[in-house]
């Protein structure tokens, strides 16, 4: 079990935003992806669609979904926002951001993949509808973590939406075993309440994913 909870701990760092020059992100993208089927028990699928459940996409929009990984959550974003819609994935990991191509190519659809740090994105102003930040902030550098929340709120224009799903919650009364180790045991997303205000997000709400000891907050750009 001490190489599994090793390796859970590494799932958040596709999108870790410290910089390319401190940190490559994931290496191994086909056991990420085993990894994930494993603790969602073989229902990874159920897992990424409870959380854009919770993104709230609707045909049309423009979706950002930061530290994509193998591109798993954008492919199903991109269906959700058809017609008219798109998907753009950000990750700090080369490796991963070629899974994620090919995947994406293999699926026959236009998903753009940039290798980016979530402190410094590369688009311009209000660029998108909703951005997603999936089990990525717990490994971020608690440092950094306000400036990804500032980037998140400039790509955003008034009313855009922005979802983070990660740990939280007291130690002892997480259920799923791999919410109380390493970086996980160490971060409570309910704790970015108030940098989220002061990045200028309001109407923020929050609670249990229900899926591996995950929780949600949800805000709209002021």
């Amino acid at each position: 079990m001490t190489n599994m909870h090793h390796m859970r701990s590494e799932m958040g760092t596709a999108g870790a935003a410290i910089g390319p020059e401190e940190n490559k992100g994931i290496g191994f993208p086909r056991l990420y992806d085993l990894l994930v089927l494993l603790l969602t028990r073989g229902r990874d699928r159920a897992y990424r669609e409870a959380v854009l459940d919770l993104a709230g996409l609707a045909p049309g929009f423009q979706l950002l979904d930061v530290g994509c990984g193998t591109g798993t959550q954008a492919i199903s974003a991109w269906r959700r926002v058809q017609p008219g819609g798109s998907v753009v994935g950000v990750d700090i990991s080369e490796k991963m951001l070629a899974a994620a191509r090919r995947k994406a190519s293999q699926a026959g659809l236009d998903i753009a993949f940039h290798h980016a740090d979530a402190a410094a994105l590369p688009f311009e102003d209000g660029r998108f509808d909703v951005v997603t930040f999936t089990t990525v902030l717990h490994m971020v550098p608690e440092a950094r973590r306000s400036l990804c929340l500032r980037e998140a709120a400039r790509i955003l224009p008034p009313g855009g939406r922005l979802l983070l799903v990660d740990y939280s919650g007291p130690v002892a009364e997480r259920r799923h075993l791999s919410a109380r180790h390493g970086l996980h045991g160490q971060f409570d997303v309910a704790r970015l309440r108030g940098p989220l205000v002061d990045a200028g997000f309001e109407r923020i709400e929050g609670g249990p994913l229900n899926w591996l000891g995950l929780h949600f907050l949800r805000a709209v750009r002021a």
